[in-house]
């Protein structure tokens, strides 16, 4: 309830994506209308817009509801898959006050609540790509895989990083924590380089040096709370997006859109490695960043 109410806080204040979103959603007033707009057949099987906008008109001519309505309901579906599927893959349930704890901090931080209140689209292609990733091998989890990124380009970063994995992994070498941390560094280095120039994020850097500095201390938090990260797979990605977003910085875009992603990731490598000395010295770390990042979001937006 509360990613509907933040997502229609955003629409009335005219902040975030929801407004673009909600503003192209109304300009179609049928099915020949979307489909002529989107003009070859190409474009059409190559633009995640193009499914997208199908999938809210067909849910608006259904329920007879807006498209603030039906984006609303596409919210709170693709968050509570998100948070089913986080809450049935805890395993040590003697870990369970810490675990609710950093449950409901993850789930509302403002840049968690983002990915799905504010970026819908994105959020609809992360659950598509979690699904993908936690319970499909072969040709479905292709299938999958191949979804999410036509719904939303910015999937592929997530991708890369999931097959740079199973490529490390495939080669048996045991690297030592300073080899898989400067294989993120490079990688990471590429894609904050590369992404803008394919036109993949056209959005230049707007945090203020204060907001990114949190960002660092997260970063540092993620990859040294304990070094088995960069070996599980969850792990591996999260920490390659949260680099992303700070050698973005350096090269003056934003991929803030990433921290998100990278924070719900990193939540499913703490419940898979089952340390409870990992999810203590997280979650006493986490904190600082939750309520700072919450007061300069209602500070700014509320």
């Amino acid at each position: 309830a509360y990613i509907v109410f933040y997502l229609n806080k955003h629409y009335i204040l005219d902040s975030g994506d929801i407004v673009s979103i909600v503003s192209n959603s109304d300009a179609f007033d049928s099915f020949n209308n979307i489909i002529n707009n989107y003009g070859t057949i190409l474009n059409i099987v190559s633009n995640g817009d193009f499914l997208f906008h199908i999938i809210v008109f067909a849910l608006k001519n259904f329920f007879n509801q807006t498209s603030v309505g039906i984006l609303g309901i596409l919210a709170f579906m693709t968050s509570s898959i998100t948070f089913y599927i986080s809450s049935i893959n805890i395993k040590q349930r003697k870990y369970l006050f810490f675990m609710l704890l950093l449950f409901m901090m993850i789930f509302f931080t403002p840049r968690v609540i983002n990915l799905f209140a504010s970026g819908v689209r994105s959020g609809i292609a992360f659950v598509v790509l979690l699904i993908a990733l936690m319970y499909l091998k072969g040709a479905k989890q292709f299938i999958f895989m191949t979804l999410s990124l036509i719904i939303h380009l910015s999937m592929a970063p997530i991708i890369g990083f999931y097959l740079l994995y199973k490529w490390i992994d495939k080669q048996r070498i045991r690297f030592s924590f300073d080899i898989y941390l400067l294989i993120l560094l490079l990688s990471s280095f590429c894609i904050s380089i590369v992404t803008p120039q394919l036109n993949l994020t056209n959005s230049p850097m707007n945090q203020s040096i204060l907001y990114m500095s949190l960002v660092a201390f997260l970063a540092l938090l993620m990859i040294f709370t304990n070094k088995k990260v960069v070996r599980n797979v969850y792990g591996f990605i999260s920490i390659g997006l949260i680099l992303v977003v700070l050698l973005g910085y350096i090269n003056d875009f934003s991929f803030i859109r990433y921290i998100g992603n990278a924070i719900i990731l990193y939540l499913f490598f703490l419940i898979k490695e089952g340390s409870l000395r990992s999810l203590n010295l997280f979650t006493i770390g986490y904190a600082p960043f939750f309520l700072l990042t919450l007061y300069y979001s209602i500070a700014n937006y509320w």
